[in-house]
């Protein structure tokens, strides 16, 4: 069973790990992730790939750093070099284990981006998956909530996760040859008291399955429902990321032209993807917004009328449906603060409202909105081709003297560089399982290059 479980993994990394690149991994001592470190680590050694093991200290318990400390040594004696991953801060009182998991994920994309690695390996297994979907189904999830977890997937969090790909070499292996395989190899593994805490949905599912699966019932027939869910979902999107490229003009200052005639003549499901994904690009949130916003904002694009909802504004400018930034989420409304000025550290990336990366090597200026007095502006012809109540939210860059020196996809200036996110967010929504089809060697990437103008 070692054997098979090592060929598959092998022939899995050879065929998706892009080669000579480093890699990470999520490892937290547990049987999973260190039976994935071990396999890792050898086909690591074998093509002569670096291998970073990532190891997340929630702080949550007063024993994490020392098994943190315990994870590392395994790490390093299994050949990865090891990084411990501190969360810091308060914690909430309720919804611990969702704040975790956002933690985990930002420490982990954070690492990457730092170690220019964009490759990320996760060790969930068959059971995971099972898990995942009977959760969903139990919380009342429709079948595109069952596709649950890709083998290949973009980080959940955003943007810190920009250009990470999440990589799960064992999702088709049961959790149980993974604890045979480790202790053929005579390994030891940490055990985390809180997969036996019962206050924890995926505890209860879990022990809930394992009864069932003792009754009869195949908890890979679940595996099974994701994988044709997946399939689905994976041609749905392909067919909006095309459809996309017909209805959206990405613009680099963060609108976007709507071709609303072609918006209508799509199949209602692809509406919804496209325009999902388009205000996700423009927002810069994280999270896709509620169905009763998207519907509400895809009826007034077709009716031809302004709407404001999830961060972003739907408006008529010269005979032109249009998609912008929310001028009242950005300034701030009388009930919440809007977007702060950030003051822009020096040779480091900043992002900003989701939607930008600023690199500068000058000290003491900020980004920031416009504003809607234009303060500062030299040339305010730039902004001609601008919707009207779109400007005052385009992101510009002051100096000490509060003189702009750059305005996004408007006016350039040599020591600072803004790069527009849009172009990478839609297609972190649009491409099959967010990453260009060619990861899956069966088909022709779609190119989103001819998007953003």
């Amino acid at each position: 069973m070692g054997a098979d479980l090592k060929a598959s993994v092998f022939q899995w990394l050879d065929r998706r790990a892009p080669e000579g690149e480093a890699l990470a991994l999520g490892y937290s001592g547990g049987g999973d992730s260190h039976a994935l470190l071990c396999l890792a680590a050898e086909w690591a050694r074998q093509s002569g790939v670096v291998l970073h093991a990532l190891i997340v200290d929630h702080g949550l318990r007063a024993d994490s750093r020392n098994e943190a400390e315990i994870a590392a040594d395994c790490a390093r004696r299994l050949g990865a070099t090891p990084h411990i991953l501190n969360w810091t801060g308060e914690k909430p009182k309720t919804g611990i284990q969702a704040a975790a998991r956002l933690a985990r994920h930002t420490l982990l994309a954070q690492k990457c981006q730092a170690l220019d690695v964009s490759n990320l390996l996760l060790a969930h297994t068959l059971d995971d998956q099972a898990e995942t979907i009977w959760m969903r189904l139990g919380a009342g999830g429709g079948w595109r909530s069952c596709r649950a977890m890709s083998a290949v997937a973009p980080s959940p969090v955003w943007p810190e996760g920009r250009g990470v790909v999440l990589l799960r070499p064992l999702l088709a292996e049961r959790r149980e040859s993974l604890r045979d395989y480790l202790k053929a190899r005579d390994e030891t593994w940490l055990e985390d008291p809180s997969n036996e805490d019962v206050q924890y949905t995926r505890v209860v599912t879990r022990q809930h399955l394992a009864r069932l699966e003792t009754a009869g019932f195949d908890p890979t027939r679940l595996a099974s429902w994701a994988d044709n869910v997946q399939a689905i979902d994976r041609h749905e999107r392909d067919l909006a990321a095309h459809a996309a490229k017909r209805v959206l003009d990405l613009k680099a200052w963060g609108g976007i032209a709507l071709g609303a005639e072609r918006l209508k003549d799509l199949p209602p499901v692809l509406r919804c993807r496209v325009v999902e994904a388009g205000m996700l690009a423009v927002s810069g949130r994280r999270t896709p917004p509620k169905r009763t916003v998207l519907s509400d904002l895809i009826q007034a694009v077709l009716q031809g009328r302004t709407f404001a909802g999830a961060g972003v504004q739907h408006l008529i400018w010269q005979g032109q449906s249009w998609l912008v930034r929310d001028l009242g989420d950005l300034l701030g409304r009388v009930d919440r603060p809007g977007v702060k000025s950030d003051a822009l550290p020096v040779d480091q990336s900043h992002f900003w409202d989701g939607r930008y990366q600023i690199e500068t090597r000058m000290r003491g200026i900020k980004a920031e909105p416009l504003g809607k007095t234009y303060d500062g502006l030299a040339e305010r012809s730039i902004l001609q081709s601008i919707p009207g109540d779109a400007r005052a939210g385009i992101l510009c860059v002051r100096g000490e003297d509060n003189q702009v020196l750059a305005v996004a996809g408007l006016m350039e200036n040599p020591n600072v560089k803004i790069s527009a996110l849009m172009q990478p967010r839609l297609a972190s929504r649009l491409y099959p399982d967010g990453v260009p089809a060619w990861l899956y060697g069966d088909g022709e990437s779609l190119s989103t290059s001819s998007l953003l103008v």
